[in-house]
Parts: structure tokens; sequence; C-alpha cells
């Protein structure tokens, strides 16, 4: 493949990527699942709502942005519901574009390209989540230890992700283990860096280890949940789950000696898998299974593709003699770069469609909240197309404050689904449907919780 479009391609990746953060952003998909509950909580905390030490560091870095445009003295609502999804969505693509453009000149970037994939694509529309960031955060410090020569500037940057990361989620259990391995293949391979350097990778060492430690301590001491639900086994005989495993196992295949002698059939394949793929993914929207929801349930497994990608790429950086050179050639990379991108357009292509859908449904919830009168359970409104439990974008917890943020007040909520049996979440447990606001049998609710700030407007323009 030619020079130029080799680049081109890059660029346009780098492009689209940076259009699923502003569509994310504009759509406030911060909201989706508990992001309105973060949100909600955090707001008259002055922006920081750091409730589990364990991922601390995390929740500080994506909190950060509505805690500095609070300290600038923004009070609008609609303005703050925006920088709290930046903190969400965008902050993990800033290190997924570091990543990437980190080997914007090599062929490892196709494989970046990959991870990004396989692990914010696949999960970060559940954006309300401190595993998105913890991902992002593993692929810049691997893009820093596979680079041909690593600068003092890198290595540092290296060190300030690996600190953040020690207190970000509980993969790093695992996570720590792979980016200790890669510093150790560098170490060991490399002999080329400069003091200084090699330095910084023996001190982001000792940080991956405590990293590991944290994760240990917070996973097996820590919390109480059942580990088998969150590893979701399940997914195994998932066409979603096969689908990211097979697609990075072509790709391998692509770049060894056999696999170039099929390469053009191995090509066919890709195609049609992504075409195949991006058909039955849109079944989502008929079958009341939401595609936030599908995020929240492959968030566990997200870290083991992630891992096994970039363990592909660390192979093709030390041990090049095991892949085909053909594979690495100008002709040969062509593939590969044709391969990645038929990975990453249909995946792309969902989480922007699915933004957009997020961004219409959430139209709706903002319209129908301001008309409520009485507290009315999801199903009772029109915001649903349907009235499945997880159909279109609702999430069973987000409601109350998902109103609050839209309406700018508490008088009167969009509650759980009406079949739901428990309480609903947080203060508003002892809230019922058709309440009107401020019932005198029962202490009373705050109902204007997020004083000072101030609604001016729709959102979501009609």
């Amino acid at each position: 493949m030619p020079e130029s479009i080799d680049r081109s391609l890059k660029f346009l990746v780098l492009a689209i990527i940076v259009l699923i953060a502003i569509a994310g952003v504009y759509a406030a998909r911060g909201m989706h699942s508990d992001g309105s509950f973060w949100l909600v909580e955090m707001l008259p905390r002055g922006g920081f709502y750091i409730f589990d030490p364990h991922r601390a560091y995390v929740q500080v870095l994506v909190q950060a942005p509505v805690a500095f445009a609070i300290w600038l003295g923004v009070l609008d609502l609609n303005t703050l519901i925006r920088v709290h999804s930046f903190g969400f969505v965008g902050v993990p693509v800033i290190f997924w574009l570091g990543a990437l453009i980190l080997h914007l000149k090599t062929r490892l970037f196709w494989f970046f390209l990959m991870a990004f994939t396989v692990s914010y694509l696949r999960s970060n529309f559940f954006a309300a989540g401190e595993f998105s960031v913890a991902y992002s955060l593993t692929a810049f410090c691997a893009a820093v230890l596979l680079k041909e020569k690593v600068t003092l500037l890198n290595a540092m940057l290296m060190i300030f992700s690996a600190i953040v990361l020690t207190h970000s989620y509980e993969a790093t259990l695992f996570l720590g283990v792979f980016l200790i391995a890669a510093a150790t293949v560098r170490l060991v391979k490399v002999r080329e860096d400069q003091r200084s350097v090699r330095a910084l990778i023996w001190v982001s060492i000792a940080i991956y280890l405590f990293s590991i430690y944290v994760g240990a301590r917070s996973t097996f001491f820590q919390r109480s949940y059942d580990g088998e639900g969150a590893a979701n086994f399940s997914a195994f005989t998932e066409i979603h789950l096969l689908y990211l495993m097979v697609m990075p196992a072509l790709m391998a295949l692509l770049c060894t000696a056999y696999g170039q002698r099929i390469k053009k059939l191995l090509l066919a394949a890709l195609v049609i898998l992504g075409g195949l793929y991006v058909m039955y993914a849109f079944r989502w929207d008929h079958t009341n299974i939401s595609f936030g929801y599908f995020s929240y349930a492959y968030r566990a497994l997200c870290c083991f593709l992630l891992i096994g990608v970039l363990t592909i790429a660390v192979g093709l950086r030390f041990w090049p003699q095991v892949f085909d050179a053909k594979s690495l050639s100008s002709s040969g990379s062509s593939y590969l770069a044709v391969g990645a991108m038929v990975f990453f357009m249909p995946m792309a292509w969902l989480m922007l469609y699915h933004t957009h859908g997020y961004y219409k449904w959430a139209q709706r919830f903002e319209q129908e909240a301001i008309a409520l009168k009485v507290h009315t359970p999801i199903d009772k409104t029109s915001i649903n197309t349907n009235h499945g439990w997880t159909h279109g974008y609702n999430w069973m917890w987000g409601n109350p404050s998902t109103s609050i943020l839209l309406r700018g007040n508490a008088e009167v909520m969009v509650l759980n689904n009406s079949q739901h049996k428990g309480p609903e979440p947080g203060s508003y447990e002892n809230v019922k449907a058709g309440d009107v606001p401020l019932p005198m049998d029962r202490p009373v609710l705050d109902p204007y919780p997020l004083k000072p700030f101030e609604k001016r407007g729709l959102l979501f323009a009609k």
C-alpha cells in the first residue's frame, strides 16, 4: 500500500474516533446508566463524588472537568451535563488517541486500533464505569513500551498513567501482570534506551506491581459480589464475543507465513464476517436487550480481549521472526490495514448509530419528564417505544436521577418499571408511583437538590 494511502487511512481512523467522542458528548451519553446518578451526587459536592477508594484516581480524573467548570462559575445544568459526558466519554479517548498517535508511523497502529475496537467500542456505551479509563491507560502504557525509541517525555507520561491506573478498576489484577511482562521484555530486548528512560521503566514496574495489589485487595477482600456473574461466562456462547475473538485471531494469522499464502481468503473472511455481524447486531433494536446492556455485560471480558490483542502486538514488536516478514512489507501491510479497518468500521458505526439513538431516547425522556405531574413509572410514559425492561436505552436505576437532571428539580420523577419489586435507588427508595410532589405523610424529599444549579431551556432540542 502506498504510504500516502496508509497515512490517509490512519488519519481517517483518528477523525472517526474524535467524531465518536464529540457525538457522545453532544448526546450527553455520560448520563446513560449510572452516569446520571453520579452527576446528581457530584454537583452538590462541588464536582467530586469519590465513593470507591480502590477506584479513586480514575474517579477524580473523569470528574475533574465538572469540578473545574463549577470552579469557573458555570451553573447551567445543560452545560454541566455535557461537560460531565466529556469526562466519561472523552477522557478515555484522549489516552487512546495518544496510544494510536505514538504508533502513527508504524504498523502496530493497526493492532492498537483493534485493541480500541474490542474494548472501548464494545464497552464504553456504558460510559459510567472506571473500566473504560483503565483500559485506555493500559493501552497508552503499552504503546510507550512498544515504541522503537522511548523519549523521556514518553516515559514520564507512562509513569503518570501508571499511577492513575493503580486505583482504577479491579481488572488491574490482570492488566498489571501484562504491563509488567511487557516492561520486562522491553528492558531485556532493548538495551539502547537512555539510562533515565530505563530507570523510569523500572519505576513503572513497581507501580504496576502495586496496581496488582490494589486490584487483588479490592477483588478478594473489599467487595461482595458474584464473581461468576461479573465474569459472564455465558457470553462464550454468544455471537458478540465470538466475533470479537475471531476477528483479531484472523488478523494475527494474516501476519504469519501461512497467512500470507492465503491472505486474500483471510481478507474475504474478515469482510464477510464484518458484514454479517453488523446485520446481526442490529437485532438488538428488536429483542428488548439494549446496546447499553451488552456494554455493561462485556465490561470484564473486554479486559481479556484487550490483553489478547496487545499481546499479539508485543510479539510482533519484540519477536518479529515469529511472523512473516512479508506481512510487514508495503504490500503485506495493505492487507493488515484493510483488515483492521473492516473490523473497526462496523463497531464504530454501531457506536455512532446507538449514540444517535440515545439522543432521540433522551429527547423523549426530557419532554416527558418536564410534562409529568406525579411520579410515574417509565413504562407508563411514552419514553420507550415498547415497555421491555431494558428496551431502548433505559437503565433501571437511572430514571430518578435522569429526571432530576432533565427537569432541573425532583418535584416529580420518572421511576422504575412498574413491575419492579424493589425500592427506587438511593435517596428515592420511599418514592411511590402516583405520589404528588412533597407528600405530607412521610419525611419530605428535597424537591430542589441541585441548588444553585439551574436548567435553562431544553438540553435536547426538538
